[in-house]
């Protein structure tokens, strides 16, 4: 195979000429005059006689002004070079490179010499000449770049197989070249931003080198004080803990104590690590307080030169890291210092062993944080340098919309337009929730839409919008906050990033996204890119991700269902952030970091795309993968589909307008034959809540299809065409509630993994023949109340590892469990029926050693036999390294022994949920004494009257226990205060639910944040002392669901908790206005009422309340009345959403004194304008 581009000879020619751009921060030296050759044969050529040496010269030392058109000319050039890099067909070729985060990184730093040649006026004469002298060779080398598809077919190009094509010569000398031209612009960038600090920070990029000086002028040092004493915004609270710990006393300690501040990229990680630095409070705590930005190439020396003053660093510069490291240690002195370690990440071993030998060189006593993308970096830190002293991570979640008004009040003082305050506000309100709470993208905004903008701008940005085209453009102006509400959050993103392009900023946020996609392994960067299919803010379910990207080939077949969580671990990590935490109980779900789904829909837009039904509807021809988000009256797919020959997977997306009803469904009742015709590459199907009532088997080639997944549908039956899927390994059919039986021909398909059948009420039979299914790792049957038994031959699925809602009928059903010794998860049902106990004993739970998930039910009835319940579960005594156990139903008087023993059996139990187990005497076993126990919920245990010695254990602290729940316990009256110390060193979160006569919680629970009260607990917050116990910690209560909270309760009991800063009321609606009792917490910060549907007025007494900062008000009908003097108060935030009585009340906002504001969402005020789904 020849060469498709000019060899490397001819490329590094190009190079030469960027001897001329400054390497350093400095500048370029002059070319020496003893070898005026070294600047390259070409330019060397051009300055041969004397008088062009001088000319050179002065360019070079800044003594000669070019004509003012010369800066034009080049800003011109480099206006076209960005329009290359912005082309849709160079992404394709990058893509097909495999280098397109170069791309990113390209684009980002001509875009900026770009934009400061375009400012500048005659004063960046070195920066001009460098800059004209790359972008005609770089045009040059991009056109080539472009060629590449004339001249090879796109379709041969693509069949060639990537690990070879990655060692192919031709992409090696074009990725080279390229770094080198990156290399060379980011110089210029550093030179401009020495050179030219003002302009550059006027389109934020002021220099962002160590933070250990805070810049070496005292003007930049005084302006980036006066940045961290803007309010920071939403993380008050994580300030003031961070500080607390920071002062606590850690004199007995000697080694270094590590505090870990953790988030995805853009949350606001180095702004708050950064004001805790700054805080006065510190002042006298710590003598030298420094920072520096690790990035991802540090080394040794680098760190150590930039942890020493500017002034010092001149005298150690050409230093060893050894003298170095000694003169650190004289510097630093005792351990009164505080270091910050900004954006550490890397996974080379080598990397560490360099950062931990600098920290060991710090003399002892001395604290250090770090601020981190990625979880682990804090215990890996930590056993590099040996340190056991490390405070649990500060983790940093997006802000919510509470606190977009902060923003869009900054926004107002930087505008440059002539519109009225009002809608400035209000669209400023719609493009704060855009960026879904994260700072980077509210700063980004800021900027761009603080630039003098043409008259062009918004109507090009919003035109064509879903619903919404701009017919009359005189109209735009008042109807510009309802364009912006109906565009999209990714399609937002989508037009501003490119829409903007002479404004840099867009790249900062690719820029930044882009090292967390660098940083992934090859096969996870493709995993990484398929999630932009999904829109923005999308909750997934790990494991139906792990499916499609198995179904796609990104997950390899080989890797079993119960450990593709495991293979993307990195990804999860790194790129992504939990909703639901722990992966025993409910299904984990995750959400992926704002800046990188915006950056991965950026870098995959030609390959993923998100389609809206809408009557225009359009999707792009090339594309390969697609989710389509419907409505409920969606009847037809979008006819644009047809063009799509190359899509591979169309995945089904309830809208808005859908989710508050799992049952709902959209309105399309078949699928036409033309759509099976039109797609002969299909692999993956998700069609959920669709009335069709056939499962779909007409494909043109049906081994293809890997992926079909039907939940929620109106299926009745599967045809025996079914079988035609012969490579199908996911079949999804949850909660078809009038899906009866599967046919026979279901057990013909030899290759599928998972078979989901969970909620299908009408099931009444599997197939005979199911034994046959021999790679079945997955079955669900769960909640199929009409199945009544299981066919024969289960136990020849050897392949098993998840059986759920397993049917026990008899003994010798049971039986069949001791052939699946691969089972990871294990559920039974109707345990009632289990009457031979020695086919019990067989099954032999103990001896499945991969069994981490055991849930037991019994079918509760009166005539259950209690003492037969007792001893079949004794006999499924699990293995010991069990990790969650749930127990519901079960009728007998006593709990196992293998529950109860004083000698922990199960010391892996991380999560344990006993339910309804209405008999048991002596309900609560010793759990205390399970040393990896993280959540226990005990609930309906009606025989349970105190929390006691029983439940804690002999000694047992419940040491690792970090939530538990309480609920329809109607006799529990107390909770009592053990014997001795150290009890719940970790629980963070306590549930009380339905438990009438608990009058006392006298139990000290010294971790515990949040108290979540639901339904009737009056008890304990109208009795003075009740909650004594947790009163030195609570930050945050929760109230739900009480018929007793009447506007008259004193709530003595909440009177008690002098640290909550944060009351949540919900669902109360018996409440006409808040109870009295409340206006002596004079702690609350935020304070949120939820569907109170009586709830009439907000009193007057909030106003003196002196530390209420934020109030939410949602879904109370009736509410009518905020005090004027509560919105009138500096700073605070009024929050309101569906609240249609209320009066709908702006107040002026000035940057400098703030008074309050009050934000509405969603209410009828605002008329009857929909969210776009």
């Amino acid at each position: 195979m020849g060469y498709l581009f000019p060899s490397s000879h001819v490329s590094r020619r190009w190079l030469t000429l960027a001897h001329l751009t400054p390497c350093r921060p400095h500048g370029c030296s002059p070319p020496s005059r003893a070898h005026p050759p070294s600047l390259g044969a070409p330019l060397a050529g051009r300055i041969r006689s004397q008088g062009h040496w001088i000319f050179w010269i002065r360019v070079l030392s800044g003594d000669w002004h070019p004509p003012a058109g010369m800066a034009m000319a080049a800003a011109g050039d480099l206006r076209r070079v960005v329009d290359m890099l912005r082309s849709e067909r160079m992404e394709e070729q990058f893509r097909l490179l495999r280098a397109t985060t170069l791309l990113v990184y390209l684009r980002s730093a001509v875009s900026l010499i770009q934009t400061d040649v375009a400012a500048s006026k005659g004063a960046s004469l070195r920066l001009i000449f460098c800059a004209r002298s790359l972008v005609g060779p770089l045009r040059e080398l991009l056109e080539q770049v472009l060629q590449l598809h004339a001249e090879v077919g796109a379709e041969k190009w693509r069949q060639v197989p990537a690990v070879l094509y990655r060692y192919l010569d031709i992409r090696s000398d074009i990725i080279r070249d390229v770094r080198q031209f990156l290399h060379r612009f980011r110089s210029l960038k550093s030179y401009a931003q020495v050179e030219h600090p003002r302009r550059l920070s006027r389109y934020g990029y002021a220099d962002d080198g160590d933070i250990a000086s805070y810049t070496t002028t005292s003007g930049a040092r005084a302006r980036r004080k006066e940045a961290l004493r803007e309010p920071l915004v939403g993380r008050s609270e994580l300030l003031d803990e961070m500080v607390s710990v920071l002062l606590a006393d850690r004199s007995g300690y000697r080694g270094l104590f590590l505090m870990p501040v953790v988030g995805g990229p853009g949350v606001g990680k180095t702004r708050l690590a950064k004001a805790a630095m700054m805080d006065d409070r510190l002042k006298h705590r710590f003598r030298v307080r420094l920072g520096v930005s690790v990035t991802r190439d540090f080394c040794r020396e680098r760190l150590l030169l930039l942890m020493m003053s500017p002034e010092k660093r001149a005298d150690v510069v050409f230093h060893s890291p050894e003298a170095m490291e000694q003169h650190l240690r004289r510097n630093l002195g005792r351990g009164d210092y505080l270091i910050l370690l900004d954006d550490v990440w890397s996974d080379d071993e080598g990397k560490w062993q360099e950062i931990g030998e600098v920290m060991n060189a710090l003399p002892s006593g001395g604290t250090i944080i770090l601020t981190t993308r990625t979880p682990d970096i804090a215990p890996k830190l930590a056993t590099f340098t040996g340190t056991t002293n490390v405070s649990k991570p500060f983790y940093l979640q997006p802000l919510g919309r509470e606190f977009s008004s902060s923003f869009v009040a900054r926004w107002m003082a930087t505008c440059h337009c002539d519109w009225p305050a009002e809608l400035v506000r209000e669209a400023g309100t719609k493009i704060a929730d855009k960026c879904g709470g994260i700072p980077l993208l509210l700063d980004c905004a800021r900027m761009i839409f603080s630039q003098p903008l043409d008259t062009g701008f918004w109507p090009g940005l919003l035109d064509n919008a879903d619903k919404k085209k701009i017919h009359r453009p005189d109209m735009l102006w008042p109807e510009l906050p309802a364009y912006i509400d109906y565009l999209p959050t990714d399609e937002f993103w989508h037009r501003l990033l490119d829409h903007s392009p002479e404004l840099p900023h867009g790249n900062v946020v690719l820029e930044c996204a882009a090292a967390s996609y660098q940083h992934l392994p090859a096969d996870l960067q493709s995993c990484f890119l398929y999630c932009s299919v999904f829109p923005s803010d999308y909750d997934f379910d790990v494991e139906e991700l792990a499916d499609l990207l198995t179904a796609q080939g990104y997950i390899p077949p080989i890797v079993a269902e119960s450990l593709r969580k495991g293979f993307l671990h990195q990804l999860l990590e790194q790129c992504f952030y939990p909703l639901q935490e722990y992966e025993y109980g409910d299904k984990p779900t995750y959400r992926m970091h704002k800046v990188l789904h915006i950056f991965a829909q950026n870098m995959d837009r030609r390959i993923s795309s998100i389609v809206r039904v809408t009557t225009k509807a359009k999707a792009q021809s090339t594309i390969q993968r697609a989710s389509l988000i419907v409505h409920p009256l969606t009847t037809l797919f979008p006819k644009s589909l047809r063009a799509c020959k190359g899509l591979g997977a169309l995945i089904l997306l309830e809208g808005e307008q859908m989710r508050p009803s799992e049952q709902s469904q959209c309105e399309i009742t078949e699928i036409p034959q033309m759509f099976f015709q039109s797609f002969r590459r299909i692999h993956t199907l998700s069609f959920r809540a669709i009335k069709i009532r056939m499962l779909p088997t007409k494909f043109s080639d049906p081994d293809r299809v890997k992926y079909l997944n039907l939940s929620h549908a109106a299926i009745e039956n599967i045809p025996g065409s079914i079988s035609r899927l012969q490579s199908l390994q996911t079949l999804i059919l949850s909660y078809c509630d009038k899906l009866q039986k599967l046919h026979p021909n279901t057990t013909k398909l030899t290759q599928l993994q998972k078979l989901d059948l969970e909620g299908c009420c009408n099931l009444v039979e599997l197939p005979q023949d199911m034994g046959k299914m021999r790679s079945l790792e997955y079955l669900n049957v769960a909640e199929c109340s009409s199945l009544a038994q299981l066919p024969r031959g289960m136990g020849q699925l050897k392949s098993l590892q998840m059986l759920l809602g397993y049917v026990v009928t008899d003994g010798s059903s049971i039986l069949e469990l001791q052939s699946l010794g691969n089972l990871h998860k294990l559920s039974l049902w109707s345990l009632e029926k289990a009457s031979d106990l020695v086919n019990v004993r067989i099954a032999r739970l103990e001896y499945k050693t991969n069994l981490e998930s055991l849930s037991l039910h019994w079918n509760m009835d009166d005539s259950n036999d209690a003492a037969l319940d007792s001893v079949v579960l004794e006999t499924l005594q699990p293995h010991q390294r069990l990790k969650a156990l749930e127990i519901v139903g079960y009728d007998g008087k006593n709990l196992p022994s293998w529950i109860t023993t004083t000698e922990p059996y199960l010391e892996s139990l991380v999560e344990i949920k006993l339910i309804n187990l209405r008999s048991c005497e002596r309900v609560l076993p010793p759990l205390g004494l399970l040393p990896c126990l993280k959540i226990a919920e005990i609930s309906g245990a009606e025989t349970v009257v105190s929390v006691s010695t029983n439940f804690y254990g002999h000694k047992g602290t419940f040491r690792s226990l970090e939530k538990l729940t309480f609920s329809y316990m109607h006799n529990l009256e107390v909770w009592e205060q053990a014997q001795w110390s150290g009890m719940f060193p970790r629980l963070a979160e306590l549930a009380i639910i339905q438990c009438p006569k608990l009058r006392a919680l006298h139990m000290e629970l010294p971790s515990l944040e949040k108290l979540i009260l639901w339904m009737n607990n009056k008890m304990l917050y109208d009795l003075k002392g009740a909650l004594r116990g947790v009163a030195k910690t609570l930050e945050h209560i929760s109230i739900s669901f009480s018929e007793g909270l009447l506007a008259s309760s004193e709530c003595e009991g909440l009177q008690d908790l002098g640290r909550v800063t944060k009351l949540e009321i919900c669902g109360c609606n018996e409440l006409a206005c808040l109870p009295q009792g409340l206006q002596h917490l004079l702690s609350i910060r935020s304070l949120t009422i939820d569907n109170c549907r009586e709830l009439e007025a907000s009193p007057d007494w909030l106003d003196n309340l002196p530390s209420l900062q934020i109030v939410q008000l949602s879904g109370c009908p009736l509410l009518h009345h905020i005090p004027g003097g509560l919105q009138q108060r500096p700073g605070i935030i009024i929050y309101v959403e569906d609240c249609p009585s209320l009066p709908k009340q702006r107040l002026p906002c000035s940057p400098t004194q703030p008074s309050g504001y009050v934000s509405f969402c969603g209410s009828s005020q605002q008329g009857s304008r929909n969210k776009p789904y």
